[in-house]
């Protein structure tokens, strides 16, 4: 998913939820980095605030500037007050863990007895959204093919990359932490990102892990033997999907092929059989188009062998009016469809141990005990 500035407010449920007691890691171990170079400590739609700009300033400084400090002050207080409550799908599902249960971890132990908003280790998890060089081109991200490759769109994007690789590999190091591959686009369609990925050798990286967000196109055999010399680095890729038929998937994913993305996942399917890949999931954007296909999308991850399907609410990028937008907006109560999106949510397959219903959690608690209240 393309993510540029401030998404429109899609969610008409006003929760707020008491977040007290509870705890978030990622502003003490993450750093998203977009391609105008800000950098921001989770996802930037569920958390809207940077902390700095990477074309500016090192990482050090980013990582413990006064932003970064408020933040963590924000989880350390349980005010969680720069998060957005409605969207996060972790608030959303209940699955923050404790204060008390997280400072066991190491990573996050000193930070929660002491209270520290500055830290001394680097982020942990580098999530690189620099590029947004897609081979599709799906409306709910944005309205025309997006590819850099030359000029000096792609020479912007290249220097910020050159950036990023001489902060965390200008020399090996046995240090371990986590780059994800893209919330931006796709891997494999960016001449950025294939340079990175098909370049970089593991055995210099031995505690790296490599997360692929991918739409899975071009992910091909070819590709994966050309990444030999970090296959043990990766740790599990993420295919978007937001279809389980192909007639949908031409509506939902502009741009891509159904046949070709079915043959690489199950060929990833494969891979994760026989241990070459560790964990292995299906993403699916829930709209107006698609809804009705959410219990047949869980059977077709179950089928390819994915170890788990995520669901996530559609959000407006700007590729919409409000109006328009509104119109793919079924979990709205004043939607004309939204009581049969209520009758999908109760469907028994939503509820399986695969399924991981992210901010669509509350929407499903909703239609099973009670009504969902109006839009305020």
């Amino acid at each position: 998913m393309l993510r540029r500035g401030r998404p429109a407010n899609m969610a008409p449920l006003d929760v707020r939820h008491r977040l007290e007691g509870r705890f978030c890691g990622n502003p003490f171990g993450q750093l998203d980095v977009y391609e105008n170079g800000k950098a921001y400590m989770c996802c930037s739609n569920w958390l809207r605030t940077p902390i700095g700009n990477l074309k500016r300033q090192s990482m050090t400084e980013i990582w413990n500037s006064p932003t970064a400090q408020d933040i963590r002050a924000s989880i350390l207080d349980g005010s969680f007050r720069f998060c957005d409550h409605k969207i996060c799908p972790y608030i959303q599902n209940d699955s923050l863990p404790t204060l008390d249960r997280a400072a066991e971890d190491p990573r996050y132990t000193d930070a929660i007895r002491e209270r520290k908003t500055v830290l001394d280790a680097p982020p942990t998890f580098i999530n690189l959204c620099n590029d947004a060089s897609c081979n599709l081109y799906c409306p709910s991200c944005r309205t025309e093919r997006i590819n850099y490759t030359e000029g000096p769109a792609f020479e912007a994007r290249a220097h910020l990359q050159d950036r990023i690789v001489q902060e965390l590999f200008s020399a090996p190091t046995d240090r371990r932490f986590r780059v994800s591959v893209t919330g931006s686009g796709d891997p494999f369609a960016s001449k950025i990102f294939r340079d990175f990925l098909f370049g970089l050798d593991g055995r210099d990286f031995p505690n790296l892990e490599i997360s692929l967000q991918t739409n899975g196109v071009l992910l091909t055999p070819r590709n994966w033997q050309r990444m030999h010399r970090i296959r043990n680095n990766i740790t599990d890729i993420i295919v978007s999907y937001d279809a389980a038929t192909p007639e949908t998937y031409a509506v939902t994913r502009r741009g891509g092929h159904w046949a070709t993305l079915m043959e690489n996942t199950k060929a990833l399917g494969r891979l994760r059989e026989t241990g070459q890949l560790r964990f292995l999931k299906l993403d699916f954007v829930v709209q107006q188009a698609n809804y009705r296909e959410m219990p047949a999308f869980v059977e077709l991850g179950k089928r390819v062998g994915a170890d788990r399907v995520g669901f996530s609410l559609l959000m407006n990028w700007g590729t919409w009016t409000t109006a328009e937008f509104n119109v793919r907006c079924i979990w709205r109560p004043d939607h004309p469809e939204f009581e049969r999106f209520s009758e999908v949510l109760r469907d028994s397959s939503l509820g399986e141990e695969i399924v991981d219903l992210g901010n669509v959690t509350d929407y499903r608690r909703e239609a099973i005990h009670g009504g969902l209240r109006k839009v305020q």
